[in-house]
């Protein structure tokens, strides 16, 4: 989806922790495992299977596999994701926090032009609206183009803020009630 080889760091690790409810210890076994069991490769690569098995260890996803296929395959290559990209996904299945939160934190951390980057670009934001899309399985949605130009009041401008574009799809039909 974007940016994915940046470091975290302890305020990210606690990010992390707020959004999902899930201890940062938790995150960091796995991160570690995972260099122990696949080497030290960066960044630090897990099969689908293991991705699924931590997934179902943190409790979310659990009810619905259709949204965890989805979430994965959104940062899937040849079969592997980053622990970053794991983590990402718990985050986009964790129910316990609002879609603004979870929808900044994924935003911010796979934005192209980098980590917590306050611009999302239009082929960036367009990305983003079609996984949302797919994501909630949302049947009555204009275009990601068209969605685009709403945001921008019909300029079709290169990059809008961060708190732009994520005001809009937490706050306009048919976005808003998925991200709650």
């Amino acid at each position: 989806m974007g940016n994915s080889n940046s470091n975290r760091t302890s305020l990210e690790m606690k990010r992390l922790e707020d959004i999902t409810g899930i201890k940062r210890q938790q995150f960091m076994d796995m991160h570690e495992e995972s260099k122990r069991k696949h080497g030290s490769e960066n960044p630090v690569l897990v099969s689908r299977v293991d991705c699924r098995h931590f997934i179902n260890q943190m409790g979310v996803g659990f009810d619905n596999q259709k949204q965890v296929d989805t979430a994965l395959g959104f940062f899937e290559e040849d079969g592997k994701l980053s622990t970053e990209q794991l983590f990402s996904c718990v985050v986009m299945l964790s129910e316990t926090m609002d879609g603004a939160s979870r929808l900044s934190y994924v935003i911010d951390t796979h934005n192209p032009k980098g980590a917590d980057h306050e611009n999302v670009s239009r082929k960036y934001g367009q990305k983003i609206l079609q996984c949302i899309k797919e994501f909630y399985g949302i049947k009555k949605v204009d275009e990601p183009e068209q969605v685009w130009l709403e945001i921008c009041d019909g300029t079709d401008k290169a990059k809008v803020t961060r708190e732009e574009f994520v005001k809009y799809v937490t706050s306009n039909d048919p976005y808003q009630d998925f991200l709650v």
